[in-house]
């Protein structure tokens, strides 16, 4: 079941391929920055409720730290106050991680085609100075192509973007560690794989950025209207 699942995927990178022939620029790095659109459309409804979860539940951490504060010494009342604070706000704690367990098998399936692909025009697997997007950035800065840089630093840079527009609370040491962690793990890892795959990763990224600014703002308005009643 699970090589069918690569299968397809090696049939969708394919067939966005035949719509960047279409509109006439034939190029699988193209193609895959489509199919990362197609992508997070659908999962947008998903993603829209992970983000708008993350978000309620960064604005209950003083409530929750309060709460966590009065009835330390009662463990079963906490979680009872708790919970009745998730109710009341309308929040599942929960409600982040569908999403991301959906997008590991996408991620691994596209790992898994784009790094047996049979390309149709290997010139068209070219891609803004990558000569091929099958091969790792490392490969390629290694071996004298070092304008491959570039892939690991936006796929560290977008993923350090990401999570500070989401982020409410900058002083929380454990959200300030992984704002610096995660882009750095996510900038070596992306010299360490095919390098459609860090296309893909920055453009979903991108789009991510977007998503989150539209929340951020949406949450805003939601605030301001509470305050206003």
């Amino acid at each position: 079941m699970w090589q069918s699942f690569v299968h397809w995927f090696t049939n969708f990178i394919e067939f966005m391929y035949g719509v960047t022939i279409k509109i006439g620029l034939p190029n699988y790095g193209l193609a895959i920055i489509l199919m990362t659109i197609v992508i997070k459309l659908v999962l947008f409804p998903l993603t829209q409720k992970q983000l708008k979860s993350m978000r309620a539940m960064q604005e209950l951490q003083p409530k929750l730290k309060y709460i966590q504060e009065k009835y330390q010494d009662d463990p079963q009342k906490m979680q009872a106050k708790v919970m009745e604070l998730y109710k009341e706000h309308g929040v599942n704690p929960f409600g982040g991680c569908l999403p991301l367990l959906i997008q590991m098998p996408i991620f691994i399936a596209f790992y898994q085609s784009l790094y047996n692909f049979k390309f149709t025009v290997a010139e068209h697997a070219a891609f803004l100075g990558i000569p091929n997007i099958s091969q790792t950035a490392w490969y390629l800065i290694t071996h004298g192509d070092p304008v491959a840089v570039y892939l690991p630093i936006l796929a560290g840079l977008t993923t350090y973007i990401q999570q500070r527009v989401s982020m409410i609370n900058t002083d929380d040491p454990t959200q300030k560690s992984m704002l610096y962690f995660m882009p750095l793990f996510m900038a070596w890892i992306a010299t360490t794989l095919p390098a459609g795959l860090p296309i893909y990763w920055i453009m979903f990224n991108i789009l991510g950025i977007l998503q989150q600014l539209y929340v951020n703002k949406s949450s805003q308005k939601t605030a301001l209207n509470v305050r206003e009643k």
